[in-house]
């Protein structure tokens, strides 16, 4: 049986930080947190997920001094699930561009995870005004072998199916497929992902967008993605097993401005799993400062491309590179 949940345009326990605005005849939910002055930063969910999945670090990112957004995608979270609507990533992405319109959003750092990477990747693409730095956590978008309750919602009668098995028992194995310490799986987690899958609509929603997923579609940004002029932060946890690392690498090779931060025992959420890890890497990647200090305290591997504009850059790549090798030559000779 599903919750009871509250009518379209509401939310349970909302703060002064949630907000609802109509994108096309939808009516979105958005969490807006006000900070400082150093710029503002949005944050896209992935699969199944929420503005919820952000918790853990929007605020920190706000009390050192940003404004963060985090949007709940058509179909997703708190925002509107309608019926026969249009899921797939290109209106996705149409609708994102959309809402920061509205708000008069540009020059943003855009993070996003997962299917909100790819869509970011392809925002920043697309948009590059709307776009300044790019963060890519554990993102969608390359070609890969589609996870369990992915594939299994693009397949007939799946819709009658999933409402029949659903329920928390579900939530708390997808939880525990998507995280490396599966015991952090607690009750009040699972509790605020059932609540937005319980919404109308949320199954069919759901499986509305798996079944719009076309790889041979997406190659054509991804074949692309040398000519995105944004500096770009991958961050992937080293133990994701539904987007393994290898994709990491794949965003890092392609990407000709791009970090890559491998987090060690973390799965395919870190802003849930590592939330301290994730603020550092975000915080000293907005402010252009060398990862290696964190990378270092956090057991992080990092791996960083040499940028034409970063030679004489005290902040750019081939600093942070010859930070790194200066640090191992102390460490070899303590």
């Amino acid at each position: 049986m599903l919750w009871n949940a509250p009518f379209p345009g509401q939310i349970m326990n909302k703060t002064q930080f949630d907000h609802f605005i109509e994108i096309n005849g939808v009516n979105c939910h958005y969490r807006d947190i006000p900070g400082g002055k150093k710029g503002s930063i949005v944050m896209l969910h992935g699969f199944a997920s929420s503005t919820y999945t952000w918790e853990s670090v929007d605020r920190r990112l706000a009390e050192a001094g940003y404004r963060v957004l985090s949007l709940d995608m058509k179909g997703f979270g708190w925002s509107d699930k309608p019926v026969n609507a249009d899921y797939s990533p290109e209106t996705l992405v149409e609708e994102v561009k959309a809402w920061m319109d509205a708000l008069k959003l540009k020059d943003v750092i855009f993070v996003g995870n997962s299917l909100g990477g790819g869509i970011a990747c392809m925002v920043a693409f697309s948009y590059p005004n709307l776009v300044k730095k790019l963060v890519l956590v554990d993102a969608g978008g390359q070609r890969m072998k589609l996870p369990k309750i992915i594939r299994l919602f693009r397949l007939p009668m799946a819709h009658p199916f999933g409402r029949l098995i659903y329920g928390k028992w579900i939530v708390r194995l997808i939880l525990r497929e998507v995280f490396y310490h599966k015991d952090w799986v607690d009750d009040a987690r699972v509790e605020e992902y059932y609540k937005r899958i319980s919404t109308f609509n949320a199954i069919g929603s759901q499986i509305a967008f798996a079944r719009t997923i076309n790889f041979d579609l997406y190659e054509i940004y991804m074949q692309r993605l040398r000519e995105m002029t944004q500096h770009c932060l991958i961050i992937w946890g080293k133990n994701d097993a539904w987007i393994p690392l290898k994709h990491g690498y794949r965003f890092y090779e392609q990407l000709p401005n791009a970090t890559l931060a491998v987090i060690p025992e973390c799965g395919h959420v870190p802003q849930e799993e590592k939330p301290e890890v994730m603020f550092n890497l975000i915080c000293d990647f907005a402010e252009g400062k060398d990862l290696s200090s964190t990378a270092r305290e956090f057991s992080v591997d990092l791996k960083v491309k040499e940028r034409p504009d970063a030679r004489n850059n005290p902040n750019g790549a081939v600093a942070q590179k010859r930070n790194m090798n200066r640090n191992r030559r102390r460490k070899r000779n303590a």
